[in-house]
């Protein structure tokens, strides 16, 4: 959804999350997207954009060891100002290396983002938001640590390899070959 930076007052304007905003979601996160609520709140100060809000999805999204279907909870704030490329700093002077808001939007900013100064796309900002919510890297293990053994096992079977309880034939001549115990 673009909204013109024209159409975004001072005193705040609401934006309906639609459709837009589950295919954005289903980016961000690389899979697909069951349920999305929230909202978000656009504040313009002067030629900067104040983001504000908060999302929560369920998706689905595939399990990065073995590739099966894993349902996922993700939910948190959005609180981003949105500045033109052209007042961004060069150098960034924080003490820990991220950029400071350039203007007091009211409210702590996890981010600064960059627009072209006319319109601001906000399935990015979904976009962007369910990228750094969704962990970077998801497991079985992750969402049930009972599910360890078999997502081992449908990896290795997925990768061609062979179970790690089987030994390799070109070994069992080895097998007879034992060190002498100190019993």
């Amino acid at each position: 959804m673009i909204v013109p930076l024209a159409d975004i007052s001072n005193r705040g304007m609401n934006v309906s999350l639609g459709p837009w905003a589950r295919a954005a979601a289903a980016e961000g996160v690389d899979g697909d997207v069951k349920a999305m609520e929230g909202s978000l709140e656009l504040t313009r100060h002067g030629v900067h954009v104040a983001v504000r809000g908060e999302l929560h999805v369920v998706g689905e999204v595939l399990c990065d060891r073995c590739r099966t279907p894993l349902v996922v909870s993700l939910g948190g704030d959005v609180s981003i100002v949105y500045s033109p490329v052209s007042t961004l700093p060069e150098k960034v002077d924080d003490e820990e290396g991220l950029p400071r808001p350039p203007v007091d939007v009211g409210f702590p900013v996890e981010d600064v983002g960059e627009f072209d100064g006319e319109k601001l796309d906000l399935a990015g900002v979904v976009r962007e938001w369910a990228t750094v919510e969704r962990p970077a890297r998801l497991m079985c293990r992750d969402i049930d640590e009972a599910e360890n053994d078999a997502c081992q096992a449908r990896f290795l079977e997925l990768s061609g390899q062979a179970s790690p309880t089987t030994i390799d034939p070109r070994f069992s001549i080895l097998s007879a070959l034992k060190l002498k115990s100190e019993d």
